[in-house]
């Protein structure tokens, strides 16, 4: 093992203890596995136990991670008494139906019944998500408006979270007005949120290529998307990078030869039609690999980038006119009207009946005929 510091090599111990549990290991073992001695070995432990980590050597044989005791169950009146977040964490966990006073953003206040799904945190809060029993439907409830919450004798039905999430497709949550985010907190929050949004978009696109691998059907729609998504999402991802930071855009991925006319002003369809022709030639799975890689070079970014660029507001690029309203980066990247938003519409409608193709008209280009962008 190269040299890490101290805080990996805390990590590093802590996983090689937690993989052994319930096995204890000697601190020659431990020191061996993380190429240093014995005497740092037992100072990191000695560190980690005095933090509060439950570590112990039964029959002075080595050492072996405790896992934590199951907290005990909150009753109903410890529920209601208690942090509303605890009280819903309670509920996610035990996949229980809590009962929310919950005050809505036009000031109205609401009793319902929810099933508790998933806490998800968004740059500007916190949000229950779960299913609403008085709307019969997904819905979030943020964190800062539920007044109290109180856990019911019910259990909740098994649902997928992702479903849920993906049925909700709510805009992205904005800050309320005149609010200042400039902490560090409010930073991580946006990037955390942006970065689960690619990766749940990136295995939407798995699924979608694997269900028509092999020429099934559906392959040739598929096809026909991807090969639009590559290059818009290319497009877009670039702008959105500019706009942040003030240099040239980026094209990632593997981008086709387009004539010299393509990088000029041209109507939709035109700059359609030569973006089908150029990805004609590539299979599904180049054109899966292509947009792949641009969500993946994306993410790198997103992951790496300032702090300071996720709590302001950037211009919103548009591929036709002049830019939009700022907005935040997290909400230029994953939410309404942005790049992920754009290849789940077309995933989504990809999923509808299609409609008869006008005469000589190529099936495989019906889906991006309606695209968004074109507004």
């Amino acid at each position: 093992m190269e040299h890490v510091d101290r805080v990996d090599r805390l990590l590093a111990l802590v996983a090689e203890l937690r993989a052994a549990a319930p096995v204890p290991l000697e601190p020659r073992e431990l020191a061996a596995r993380l190429e240093v001695g014995e005497r740092t070995v037992r100072r990191d432990l000695e560190l980690l136990t005095h933090g509060g980590l439950q570590v112990r050597q039964p029959g002075r044989r080595g050492y072996v991670l405790e896992e934590p005791a199951e907290p005990e169950p909150l009753s109903e009146v410890a529920s209601l008494m208690g942090p509303v977040r605890d009280t819903l964490a309670e509920a996610v966990r035990r996949r229980r139906v809590v009962r929310l006073a919950y005050t809505d953003q036009a000031g109205a206040r609401s009793f319902r019944d929810v099933e508790a799904h998933g806490l998800v945190t968004a740059p500007y809060g916190e949000y229950l998500v779960g299913w609403c029993l008085m709307r019969d439907g997904p819905r979030m409830f943020r964190l800062d408006r539920v007044g109290a919450a109180v856990l019911s004798g019910r259990g909740a039905d098994v649902r997928d979270l992702d479903g849920l999430l993906a049925a909700l497709r709510v805009p992205m949550p904005r800050p309320a007005p005149g609010a200042r985010r400039r902490s560090p907190v409010g930073a991580a929050r946006a990037r955390a949120w942006t970065l689960d949004r690619l990766e749940f978009v990136r295995g939407r696109l798995r699924d979608a290529a694997a269900e028509v691998r092999g020429g099934g059907e559906g392959a040739a729609a598929l096809r026909g998307v991807l090969g639009h998504l590559a290059e818009w999402t290319r497009w877009q991802l670039a702008a959105v990078r500019a706009a942040a930071t003030g240099e040239d855009p980026v094209l990632e991925g593997r981008r086709p030869a387009f004539p010299p006319v393509f990088d000029r002003e041209l109507p939709y369809d035109a700059r359609e039609r030569m973006i089908q022709d150029a990805m004609a030639l590539r299979s599904l799975g180049d054109l899966a690999r292509d947009l792949n890689q641009v969500l993946e070079a994306a993410a790198h970014w997103a992951a790496d980038c300032d702090d300071a660029l996720w709590e302001g507001e950037l211009p919103d690029p548009r591929p036709y006119g002049g830019p939009g309203p700022p907005r935040p980066l997290a909400d230029l990247l994953a939410g309404w009207r942005g790049p992920l938003a754009h290849i789940e519409w077309h995933l989504d409608r990809l999923a509808d009946e299609p409609p008869r193709p006008p005469d000589g008209a190529e099936e495989e280009v019906r889906v991006v005929d309606r695209c968004p962008l074109q507004a």
